[in-house]
């Protein structure tokens, strides 16, 4: 968040929808990917006056990959309709290499040693 004076300028991230029974583009497990926008607000005394900036991406609950969404498609899905993400739609930010396994209940990243998850204590299969 940067001030000057009484306006200021700020990042913000919400949460859009969350995509269910999609095979993960980075790890190819059945997975959630979670719907996000960020952007940038220009604001006076906490009002916002204006949002610009702003880019969408999906978290994928196996492996928390990060991929960016086109805009226009993050825009239609955010709008209410139905659109089919494909893998050639999406380009990747960040995959997650972590040496590990994920944990199946919870989607936590474990080490390969673990007999059980750390995050939510359930035996590791």
């Amino acid at each position: 968040m940067f001030f000057f004076g009484i306006m200021g300028i700020e990042e913000k991230k919400k949460s859009i929808k969350h995509i269910q029974n999609i095979i993960c583009k980075s790890c190819e497990r059945m997975s959630t990917y979670e719907l996000i926008k960020v952007y940038t607000v220009f604001h006076f005394f906490f009002i916002p006056l204006a949002k610009f900036n702003k880019k969408y991406y999906v978290i994928s609950r196996c492996c928390n990959s990060i991929f960016e969404v086109p805009q226009d498609m993050g825009e239609l899905i955010e709008s209410g309709k139905e659109v089919t993400i494909d893998d050639f739609n999406l380009k990747e930010l960040y995959v997650n290499s972590r040496s590990g396994n994920v944990c199946n209940y919870c989607g936590g990243v474990i080490d390969r040693s673990f007999q059980f998850c750390p995050h939510c204590g359930r035996k590791v299969d």
